[in-house]
């Protein structure tokens, strides 16, 4: 699953073969077809994998409490649980930045991105239920243009520069977050 990930990351979607994944796994063409009908089927069972982690990570730093607790902590937190899996799963591309120019690359980071903003919703749904549910969205959606706005002016580089940028983003959302959600509006 992993080689086929990566080959996922690197490669334009039409040059994806069960000829490529066999020779990057190391396995033959014969055992990618005992386990898969074909490419699309390799790629389902990696978007499936990639989405139960996403599910999973949320799930577990994200919580009611954690919004409760910081909300802008919670954003704080979101903007590093993102960066670790976007490590782990490469193939995702940009969730920010989406290319494009590649429909499978783009599709995908705009159903994971869905899947976020789901999972931010429902938390703050939980944390804050007496907050009217329009306004509660509305800040939300703000908050959440605040954090990609800052995240899709990120320098490419040098590193120190990202790092600086990154922590300045994470601040905005944070102060935002914070005033947005007070603690009365539970």
């Amino acid at each position: 699953m992993g080689a086929a990930a990566a080959l996922l990351a690197g490669e334009a979607p039409a040059r994806i073969t069960v000829r490529a994944l066999a020779a990057r796994s190391g396995v033959s063409v014969g055992t990618i077809y005992q386990f898969f009908a074909d490419v699309e089927a390799v790629r389902a069972a990696v978007s499936e994998r990639t989405y139960a982690d996403f599910r999973a990570a949320l799930a577990a730093h994200l919580t009611r409490e954690a919004a409760l607790a910081s909300p802008g902590g919670f954003f704080r937190t979101l903007v590093d649980v993102i960066g670790e899996l976007q490590k782990r799963h490469p193939q995702v591309g940009c969730l920010v930045r989406a290319d494009h120019a590649d429909e499978f690359r783009a599709a995908y980071a705009e159903e994971l991105r869905q899947l976020i903003a789901a999972h931010i919703r429902s938390a703050f749904g939980d944390a804050f239920p007496r907050m009217a549910r329009k306004e509660r969205e509305l800040r939300l959606e703000v908050a959440q243009s605040v954090l990609l706005g800052a995240l899709r002016t990120m320098p490419t580089a040098p590193l120190s520069a990202r790092a600086a940028h990154l922590i300045q983003a994470k601040e905005a959302v944070s102060l935002y977050a914070d005033a947005s959600f007070p603690r009365t509006g539970r």
